[in-house]
This record gives structure tokens, sequence and C-alpha cells, in this order.
């Protein structure tokens, strides 16, 4: 890999991290060039993905002058020598948000997410490389999906979340008859219900407190949805939808409590995966699971393999995640909106098109 933001005096567009709690600032900096086996994109759409949000809260998660980003389609406008695999510039790609060697037996056995020499994008924890809230990115060809033509750069930009609900949905190892419940109406939890719609599972219930986000989840092909603040408990509320108790609960929230939250409404010996994030100690209740005998996954890392089935499914339209996108934004805007995004609101999937 080569130095980030290596330039020749080009420069461009981004949104810089602050400080903590801060608003982003948009300023001129150097444009990234495409060293040894990477390629520069022009970014067309980028997501913004609720662990940006979390980590500009969190003291001390992101350093000042950070470029996050992580959810992002673009066009190849540079190549570097020695790109692995057959690119050219003017190219439309997806680029997974982490640059594995390609080379190692982790790599070349299709778990690249192992690969001692990964390097993440989106600069959450040091060491990672600037991420696409910018007009360019530095990404690795390795790491490169081709986009369709007929797949808009913005649905390709949702492929980092369909992803992320893919891998989920792997370890969860669903069969169509599966009861499910996911818990949290966010993008993440929308994704695990429209791709458990695609692949036919016929009973799946979302528990989101957001009107809005409850419509979404039944467009996106839930069977049926439930207001937790609306019920006096949500087990029984969980029964009546699904039929009975779910094989399989999808946490989708990412706070603290909800896997204890998650265990409690699973079925004995069901399955629970951790599809949330909790960027903060968690306390675990072990007496609750002693009860119940789950077993827990927590997904680490999707595959280029997941990307690949995921843009064959969209070219052949058996996805439809656009209602994901409530609202598309542009650079200059990207503060504002990121800030939007700490409140509570209808606002789903924000795309920032630089």
């Amino acid at each position: 890999m080569t130095g980030d933001r290596r330039g020749s005096g080009a420069t461009m567009r981004a949104a810089l991290f602050a400080d903590t709690g801060e608003p982003l600032v948009v300023r001129d900096v150097p444009r990234p060039r495409a060293g040894s086996g990477e390629a520069v994109l022009r970014v067309r759409a980028c997501g913004i993905c609720g662990s940006d949000l979390h980590a500009s809260r969190v003291e001390g998660m992101v350093r000042p002058g950070a470029i996050m980003g992580h959810e992002f389609a673009g066009e190849i406008c540079e190549l570097g020598p020695e790109p692995m695999g057959d690119w050219r510039v003017g190219e439309r790609a997806f680029s997974l948000p982490s640059f594995s060697c390609g080379r190692c037996d982790e790599c070349r056995g299709g778990r690249s997410h192992f690969c001692e020499r990964r390097i993440e994008i989106g600069e959450l924890f040091p060491g990672e490389k600037p991420g696409a809230y910018a007009e360019f990115v530095q990404v690795s060809t390795n790491g490169l999906v081709p986009l369709p033509d007929d797949v808009p750069f913005d649905v390709g930009a949702l492929l980092e979340p369909l992803c992320t609900a893919m891998v989920c949905i792997r370890l969860a190892k669903l069969d169509a008859t599966a009861r499910v419940l996911i818990l949290g109406g966010g993008p993440i939890g929308l994704a695990i219900a429209h791709l458990c719609s695609a692949m036919g599972v016929m009973r799946v219930a979302v528990s989101e407190p957001n009107a809005h986000r409850r419509r979404l989840a039944a467009e996106l092909g839930a069977t049926g949805v439930v207001d937790p603040d609306a019920v006096d408990d949500l087990g029984d509320a969980v029964i009546e939808t699904l039929g009975g108790q779910p094989d399989v609960v999808f946490e989708a929230v990412g706070r603290r409590g909800m896997l204890n939250a998650a265990v409690g409404q699973v079925r004995r010996q069901g399955t629970v995966i951790a599809a949330g994030i909790c960027m903060e100690p968690d306390p675990f209740d072990h007496l609750a699971a002693y009860a119940k005998e789950p077993t827990i996954r927590v997904p680490s890392y999707y595959t280029i393999d997941d990307a690949r089935y995921l843009v064959d499914m969209l070219e052949q339209r058996r996805l439809d995640p656009g209602p994901m996108i409530t609202h598309r934004v542009g650079l200059e805007e990207l503060p504002e909106a990121f800030e939007a995004l700490h409140q509570p609101s209808d606002r789903v999937k924000v795309i920032v098109e630089p």
C-alpha cells in the first residue's frame, strides 16, 4: 500500500472530522494518487453509516482531520501499476472498505477479512485509510466489484449494508420455514429483512419504534412489524406475529442491553446474530442465556463473494433496496445531514453525492 493522500498539487473537497461532538468541516485537501495495485475512484455516492455516527461521539476514536465514509461506489479515474484484475479507467465499481493483500492463504481461501495485512478504509480507528466523504478515494483493486450500468451509484453504495446483512444471514443458516425476528429497523435491520424476503423466508418480523421505518420494513418484505413501545409484552406480540417464538433473532440496534434482549426473545436452542455493533462495554446476562442454550454468532466481515452475489441479485432485479434511501445530499450539505442523524427522525439511509 502506498501512503495516504499523495499528490502532485491537485486537491479535492472532503468532509473532515473536526473533534468529538463537533460537526464535520468541508475543506480542500490533497487528492489521493494510485500506488501499486491501487486505483482512485471518483466518488459518485457514499452512505452515512451508523458506525460513523457512533464513532464521532466517542472520545479518541476518530482523529481530527480524518475522512470517514466506507459505503461507496464510483468510477475509476486512475489506475496504479500492477492492478489486481482486468480494470480500466472509466469503469463503474463498488469497493469493499477493507483492503487485503490478495495473496496470503486467508485471501486465497476466501477469508480476506482475516488477512493479517488488511487495512480498513474510513479512518474510524488509527491506521485506517481515508474514506469516501470526499470527491475521490484511494482503493485497492483486489477489493473492487464491477457495478453494472443499470445499477445506479446510490444503490451501489447500499451494497455495503447489504453485504453486512448477507454475512449475518449466512451465519444464521436460515431456511424458508424459519421464524425470524429483527430487532431494529435501521439500514442493517431493513437490509436483513429485504434479503430474507428475497430468499423466500416466509415469516419475518421487525421490531422498531419508528413508524416510518416500520412502513419501510413492510415495503421491503417483512411479513409483520411490531412497535415495541406500544405493546405490553414484546415477546407475546412477536409470538402472535410469527406464530411462535423466533428461531433466529438478529440484533440490529447495537446498543447496551440489546444482546440480552435478543436472547430473551429467541426460542430455546435458537440462534442470535449480533448484527449491531455496540461500541461500549455491554454486560451479558449469562443466567438468561444458560436457561436457553442459544447459539450466539458475532459477524466480523463479509467477503468479496458476498458482494458479487448481491450485484448479481441487483442485476437480476431480485433486490430493490432503493426505498432505504430517504435523503440525498451534496458534500457541502454533509455536515448538517450528519448532525441531523444524531436525532430521532424519519431519515434512514442518507446518501452523499459529491
